[in-house]
């Protein structure tokens, strides 16, 4: 069976391979974006299990909180001092190892954000790339 894919008829080249063609068309790679996509899916996984949906972030601030409540009350049981237990989640959370586990998951939030961002740019630039594939393989059908 002749094949054009290399210009003139009866060549036995090679079809070109999808590289090439997206080369041709002026698309971004595929594999190049899905690289590119792993290797920010692999950053954000642990970002993604504790700010993300059922995420763990609650359940760990509410260990820190418990953690830093029972110094408060065992500082109050040396220093003899009797609290209630509304002084102790005040004083939890004003305490600075509280401030500090805040101001770290709030950073960490901002990043999860912005690599969520990033693979969210990748999957248009994948999704713009095929809808041009597509309007310029129905641009050729049409012209024959």
């Amino acid at each position: 069976m002749p094949n054009d894919f290399a210009g003139g008829r009866g060549s036995t080249a090679l079809p070109p391979s999808r590289a090439e063609l997206e080369i041709r068309a002026g698309i971004e790679p595929l594999e190049r974006l899905l690289t590119e996509r792993r290797a920010l899916i692999e950053k954000v996984a642990d970002l993604r299990s504790k700010y993300g949906s059922f995420g763990t972030f609650d359940h760990l601030r509410k260990i820190e909180l418990s953690r830093i409540k029972g110094l408060i009350r065992l500082q109050a049981m040396r220093d003899s001092r009797k609290m209630n237990n509304d002084q102790v989640d005040e004083e939890a959370h004003e305490h600075p190892d509280y401030t500090q586990f805040v101001v770290e998951a709030t950073r960490a939030r901002a990043e999860y954000f912005r690599l969520e961002g990033q693979i969210e740019s990748i999957d248009y630039r994948i999704n713009r790339g095929q809808a041009l594939a597509r309007f310029a393989a129905s641009e050729a059908a049409m012209t024959r």
